[in-house]
């Protein structure tokens, strides 16, 4: 447990886990561009949250912020151990309403394997970073990453990879050693014929960054 500035980061654990996918539902559909435009409710995100949150409090491996005088969830970030199995399960978890984000998910990690020609399969995949509109600017997306680069790095993962869909977490996830692999261009990309993504205007692709981790890197 770390605490700066009134707020606590730690390791999502089972007493949290309403409090957070509550979060997560209340963040990612309003502030993730694809989720934006297409104005996926709530209330349709929180099934595919509650799955991803609990297999996040199962396996170990992701990070909240809370707020130290109120114990509120300020912010996430939500990371798995990536493997073809847990892809492929949480893509079919995905209500056929969001096909066309694990589209994307799809053609990104399509174009990530094909350059990379051989699959790593001790990769670290962060899967969500965001933070409650009240407390942006206090850098907790920064130290939410920070922590848990730091935590896969000294749990032995080689690599780590996020699809970063917004030019905010792009630059966040850069300042900490994460490269550009594959990218989804807004304006071109395509689902059943239709360009879906044309109104994104303030972001120009998601990107699949990666990061390798140094042999002895136990600092982020």
């Amino acid at each position: 447990m770390l605490e700066e500035n009134e707020i606590v980061y730690e390791i999502l654990q089972e007493k949290d886990l309403e409090q957070t996918i509550n979060c997560l539902v209340d963040v990612f559909p309003s502030s993730e561009p694809m989720f934006s435009l297409l104005k996926v409710a709530p209330s349709d995100f929180y099934p595919l949250a509650e799955k991803i949150c609990q297999k996040a409090v199962a396996e170990g491996f992701s990070h909240i912020a809370k707020d130290s005088v109120t114990s509120e969830v300020a912010g996430f970030i939500i990371s798995d151990h990536l493997s073809n199995e847990s892809d492929e399960e949480i893509l079919k978890n995905i209500p056929q309403k969001f096909d066309v984000f694990s589209q994307v998910l799809k053609e990104l990690h399509q174009k990530y394997e094909m350059e990379k020609k051989v699959v790593n399969s001790n990769i670290f995949h962060v899967l969500f970073l965001g933070a409650r509109e009240k407390y942006r600017g206090r850098k907790i997306g920064d130290k939410l990453v920070e922590n848990n680069l730091k935590m896969a790095a000294q749990a032995g993962f080689s690599t780590a990879i996020v699809e970063a869909s917004g030019k905010i977490s792009q630059h966040i996830f850069r300042k900490y050693g994460f490269e550009d692999r594959a990218s989804l261009n807004y304006q071109t990309f395509e689902y059943k014929g239709v360009k879906v993504f044309e109104g994104i205007k303030e972001h120009e692709s998601c990107i699949l960054m990666e990061k390798v981790f140094g042999v002895d890197e136990t600092l982020i």
